[in-house]
């Protein structure tokens, strides 16, 4: 039987581990991490070990993420020498819960699951009333919304430079007074990742309007992945993903 390009992306897909794909989801997050210091105009690293940068980080982002589940050797010699350079412990993102720190001085702060959703073909519509952020005004509203869904801070962590990032695509759902919902759709290589769903009504279909966006925005044929965990994951899960590892963040255990 003859396979058509497509077929073979698919099925290319369909035989990659659970370790593999967490590998995937972890350097995708870590293309957002990039593009989010780089926007605020912060300086950054990348091996394969590890994605990490000396500055001060943006509210809600780690200083450093690993990418591999083996190379936990460079990865604490990154942790000393964060800490040397910030003159504090970093928080981190421990992208396959491979560490722990408990007795170097750092606290859990939570466990998530990295999810994955297999490609898949859906009507080129945009779900109702979604539109993509393009200017800075916009975002401006985008992210009070966002933070009245939750967020305990002050600071303005989404700059305008996002927008001009072709990899990065932020979306709204607009309400009368600006946007009651919302989403953040970021490209790799091998995946386009789905983050900051945020919802001010309550309804479930944010969460099936997010995934349909992030498929319009790039390609049907890579997979979509995310990070999630309580009811956020629950209903990734009732929509085709399902966890393929865990992640836990780090955080100094003073507090800082």
């Amino acid at each position: 039987m003859i396979r058509n390009s497509s077929q073979s992306n698919i099925l290319k897909h369909t035989v990659r581990s659970d370790a593999e794909k967490a590998r995937i989801c972890a350097a995708n997050n870590a293309d957002l991490y990039q593009a989010m210091f780089r926007a605020h105009g912060l300086p950054d690293q990348r091996t394969s070990a590890f994605w990490s940068s000396d500055a001060i980080a943006p509210p809600y982002y780690s200083n450093m993420t690993t990418l591999d589940p083996d190379a936990t050797e460079e990865q604490l010699i990154e942790i000393g020498r964060l800490t040397d350079r910030l003159g504090r412990r970093p928080g981190f993102k421990d992208g396959f819960s491979r560490l722990d720190l408990v007795d170097k001085g750092f606290q859990l702060l939570f466990s998530a699951s990295w999810i994955w959703a297999e490609p898949r073909r859906i009507s080129a519509r945009a779900p109702q009333d979604w539109a993509r952020i393009r200017g800075a005004a916009a975002l401006d509203r985008w992210e009070h919304s966002w933070k009245e869904s939750g967020s305990q801070t002050d600071a303005n962590i989404f700059t305008p430079a996002l927008l001009s990032d072709p990899r990065i695509h932020i979306y709204g759902r607009w309400a009368a007074d600006g946007f009651d919902a919302g989403c953040i759709v970021n490209r790799s290589t091998e995946a386009v990742g789905i983050s900051n769903i945020f919802n001010l009504t309550g309804t479930l279909q944010v969460f099936g309007d997010a995934m349909s966006l992030a498929t319009i925005a790039f390609s049907p044929e890579v997979p979509l992945v995310g990070c999630d965990s309580g009811a956020t994951l629950n209903e990734m899960t009732k929509l085709g993903f399902r966890s393929v590892g865990k992640l836990r963040i780090w955080l100094p255990d003073d507090g800082s």
